[in-house]
């Protein structure tokens, strides 16, 4: 005899199953969200963190070239030799961190062509003053667009923090200037002792007044970032540098009208003056660049902190939902079992003598119901 056809409903088994695996993706399906957008989020910022921190790396070295070539263009309009070794030593310095960092700051096309006019200008033992004033002048241009450049390429100039944007403001944008514009003051007045014709003296009035702005502005920010900074460090790493810078700038160039007429100072002041400034400005430099670093530094270290603490989410995440799911497993209700009713398992009755239907007793054998 065949079964009955009937319908079964799942079982205690599959019941649990499915109650756990649902418990275990509502909790799991949020916390992969939110784990992707942390992570994707954190990767833009640590790769802007990365790229400005080899921008900082880059400035160093150049600036300290610039410093060199500013002071080579002074010894040659003044007629003495210039300090090759020296030079080039600072070229070897921006060599080398060129190869390491240009192709990503996108710089090395621009460095080899400044490298090359200026190991040009090396190899000319004499200048006319004019002349030298000339050639170098043009270098230290050139330095100041690749400087530029690094800013742009190592998105040093979009720093979003108050703090960190203006140290880089003094040492990417000001300081650099600083070095070159001072270093034609003096060389001007060298050249032109007695201001020289009126073309002269709108130059050097031009530059001098942009000295005193370019100080002004990058005192000004560095006061605003002290203000505005969690860092330790910053203020009391940069307060005595930047006294010192302002002091050697005053000496150099005062702040005053554009208009107003050169202040009064002999050749040889001045010549001592500008050498004063170089090395404080200097000085500031490797301070700011330092400062900036450990702001950028520490900004990563916060990025990394927070993938961390993301990751660690995950996995208390993952571990809250694995005990989830086997408390769903084990507490989920149980729905009975529907029986599927074999036709063959029904009792087998006859009449009495009564009338009454009474069970017949029966028994298989070789699976068919034989009743006795």
């Amino acid at each position: 005899m065949s079964l009955s056809s009937t319908s079964t409903v799942p079982g205690r088994g599959s019941t649990r199953v499915a109650t756990a695996v649902a418990v275990a993706v509502a909790v799991l399906v949020p916390l992969a969200v939110l784990l992707v957008q942390v992570w994707s989020s954190t990767s833009g910022t640590r790769s802007f963190t990365a790229d400005e921190r080899r921008g900082v790396a880059y400035l160093e070295p150049l600036t300290r070239l610039l410093s060199a070539t500013t002071e080579a263009q002074s010894a040659a309009v003044r007629g003495r030799p210039v300090d090759t070794p020296a030079v080039r030593a600072a070229i070897t310095a921006v060599d080398q961190v060129d190869g390491r960092l240009g192709r990503r700051l996108q710089t090395t096309d621009r460095w080899t062509d400044v490298r090359e006019l200026l190991q040009q200008r090396l190899t000319v033992r004499s200048w006319t003053p004019p002349t030298a004033y000339t050639q170098y002048s043009d270098v230290n241009t050139k330095l100041l667009e690749l400087t530029r450049t690094v800013g742009d390429n190592s998105r040093l100039v979009l720093d979003p923090a108050i703090d960190a944007y203006y140290v880089m403001n003094a040492s990417l944008l000001r300081i650099p200037e600083i070095l070159v514009d001072s270093g034609r003051y003096t060389d001007l007045s060298v050249l032109f002792p007695n201001g020289g014709n009126e073309s002269t003296r709108a130059q050097l009035a031009a530059a001098r007044n942009r000295i005193a702005a370019d100080e002004t502005d990058l005192s000004d920010g560095l006061l605003k970032a002290f203000a505005q900074t969690d860092s330790s460090t910053l203020g009391p790493g940069l307060t005595r540098p930047l006294d010192d810078f302002r002091t050697a700038v005053d000496a150099v160039a005062p702040s005053a009208s554009l208009l107003a007429p050169a202040p009064e100072r002999s050749v040889p002041d001045l010549i001592a003056n500008q050498d004063a400034l170089q090395q404080t400005t200097l000085s500031l430099q490797d301070a700011s660049l330092e400062q900036l670093d450990d702001l950028l530094a520490d900004r990563a270290g916060g990025q990394t902190r927070t993938r961390f603490i993301a990751a660690a989410a995950a996995v208390a995440g993952i571990l809250v939902a694995v005990a989830l799911a086997r408390m769903a497993w084990l507490w989920a209700p149980v729905r009975p079992r529907r029986r599927v009713v074999d036709p063959d398992d029904e009792p087998v009755t006859r009449r009495s003598a009564n009338g009454a239907r009474v069970p017949v007793h029966a028994e298989r054998s070789g699976g068919a119901r034989a009743a006795r």
